[in-house]
């Protein structure tokens, strides 16, 4: 009986631990990010100008931005460029520079464990790889 008892706890002990080996090296958790990375992308951190006047004033750039009929204001970012894991260490968003077929595969919903870098402006366009604690997701934002 006790023969049984340690064998029954080998092989829970085994699997458990062969478990934890299949997930940390071929089949790691990818964690679904996707609603704090769209809330990243579309909420802006500080009050941007509604006029070209006080936009130009602070330095920022007044244009016609994606579909939209109206101009408005970007502003550039002061961090553009510095290492990040997280938008929330940016002015603007955390990107990653991701190849094009990588980027493809994002737009099918593929993620990416990655560093990122600081936008150079605070409103990004198009689709691009955002950044969330180390995971890139491509968002397509207009």
């Amino acid at each position: 009986m006790k023969k049984i008892l340690m064998a029954v706890v080998a092989i829970v002990f085994l699997t458990i631990l062969a478990w934890r080996l299949d997930r940390a090296f071929f089949h790691p958790y990818i964690p679904d990010y996707q609603e704090q990375i769209r809330s990243d992308v579309t909420t802006l951190k500080f009050t941007v100008p509604k006029d070209k006047e006080g936009c130009e004033k602070i330095g920022g750039v007044w244009k016609k931005m994606g579909p939209r009929p109206v101009e408005e204001c970007n502003l550039p970012t002061k961090d553009s460029g510095k290492s990040c894991e997280s938008s929330n260490v940016c002015e603007g968003v955390c990107l990653a520079q991701l190849s094009r077929d990588d980027l493809q595969k994002g737009m099918r919903g593929q993620k990416f464990k990655t560093q990122g870098k600081c936008s150079s402006f605070i409103k990004i366009m198009g689709c691009q790889a955002y950044v969330y604690q180390g995971w890139a997701s491509v968002v397509c934002a207009d």
